[in-house]
């Protein structure tokens, strides 16, 4: 039998019982407790009519009328009068008047009692009714959304046949953590093989990479054309970039590291300026002024993975001379690069720096939408800054803090 009939079955006897006591108690003289009743029967009693057995009857022509009255009168008892023709002809008297307003009384407080009771414990029964079948499924999913929201997957929902209308309810999102537990499951597995996919890359890049290496050297040795011996100074350096590059993703992708380590230090400005001259072979770059020599707070190959996608956008969009300023200021340097394109829509400017985001006029060329959104975030962890703005063409300033 379920708990719902049981409590239905409970509540109908308590109904029940309360008929039954109604019905079963001793009337209660409603008359004899209303003044109403003891002033008509006087009326009754002056008009001819016998008086009531309750009541006794005396009449001034009683010879012991005065006694009786008088000791009726040390009683309490009430007394009215009786009439004749507007004439007062004698007394009707109850002498038990307050014995039974009392026992009215006593009857209507405890029949009230009774009644109380009994409505208690139906209300007592409906509350726990709705207790057991509504609140009590809500703290179960309550401590429930606790441990999911706690990563455990592995915490199961009870559900009773007294959950009543959240049975289902329940069950459903019992069935949720089991699909979130499965799909938790398949996305570790994918992330493994993306991870030996990364690594397998990561190990295939560097077989073309150490040819580009070899013939660089061969180069050197056999050309004496300062212009060779330059273009493959650039080339060896940028392929000491890429390896340093698929170090990174390789030990990212088995260390099953989330972000790109960025390690800032203390290091000479002058740096700076080798990674502008390896940068100069590419395209049309103009230094207008000198660098300030000072010890500035940077990773010098996240730095120049900055300047080398700031720059590069520039090369690959604008197609025109770039122009790099450095500029001191009080808490470290910032390199302005420009050039003299299009530059980029106005609402685009916050967005240049999103994961993906691509500008309307890079259709057509290649890119993954992520150089300028790592360049912001490598910037960023070396606790400087980049910004970017029109100006007759596309403007880049990035902020580099001094040291200490």
């Amino acid at each position: 039998m379920k708990f719902r009939n049981i409590v239905i079955t409970f509540i109908a006897l308590f109904i029940l019982g309360l008929i039954v006591m109604f019905i079963a108690s001793p009337e209660i003289n409603q008359d004899r407790g209303d003044m109403t009743y003891y002033y008509n029967t006087a009326l009754a009693v002056s008009s001819g009519e016998d008086a009531p057995s309750d009541a006794d009857v005396i009449y001034i022509t009683d010879a012991d009328y005065e006694q009786k009255h008088l000791s009726y009168v040390r009683d309490n008892a009430l007394i009215l009068d009786l009439t004749e023709n507007g004439q007062i002809i004698g007394k009707i008297i109850w002498t038990d008047t307050n014995d039974v307003i009392q026992e009215n009384n006593n009857r209507s407080f405890f029949f009230s009692l009774a009644v109380l009771i009994t409505a208690t414990a139906v209300v007592l029964i409906m509350l726990s009714l709705i207790y057991i079948q509504y609140i009590k499924p809500f703290n179960k999913l309550q401590t429930f959304a606790g441990q999911v929201a706690k990563g455990n997957l592995d915490f199961p929902l009870a559900y009773g046949k007294n959950d009543g209308f959240f049975g289902a309810f329940t069950e459903s999102f019992d069935i949720m953590r089991e699909q979130l537990k499965q799909a938790r499951a398949d996305e570790a597995k994918a992330q493994r093989a993306k991870q030996e996919m990364m690594a397998e890359l990561s190990h295939d890049i560097r077989t073309p990479l150490s040819t580009i290496n070899a013939t660089c050297e061969v180069l050197e040795v056999r050309s004496s054309d300062p212009v060779v011996l330059s273009k493959t100074a650039v080339i060896k350096n940028k392929a000491g970039t890429i390896d340093s590059l698929i170090t990174n993703m390789m030990n990212a992708s088995l260390e099953d590291v989330a972000e790109l380590k960025v390690e800032p230090s203390e290091q000479p400005s002058t740096l700076i300026n080798d990674m502008i001259d390896n940068i100069k072979p590419l395209g049309d770059i103009n230094v207008t002024n000198e660098l300030p020599g000072c010890l500035l707070y940077y990773d010098p190959l996240r730095l120049e993975q900055v300047l080398d996608n700031v720059i590069g956008n520039s090369i690959k969009y604008a197609g025109t001379p770039i122009d790099i300023t450095y500029n001191k200021v009080d808490n470290g340097i910032i390199i302005k690069i420009k050039d003299s394109g299009l530059g980029v829509e106005p609402e685009e400017l916050s967005l240049l720096t999103q994961k993906f985001y691509r500008g309307k006029r890079s259709s057509g060329q290649p890119g993954s939408g992520l150089g300028l959104y790592l360049a912001k975030y490598f910037m960023n962890n070396m606790d400087g800054d980049i910004d970017f703005h029109n100006d007759d063409g596309f403007v880049a300033e990035i902020f580099i803090r001094k040291a200490g």
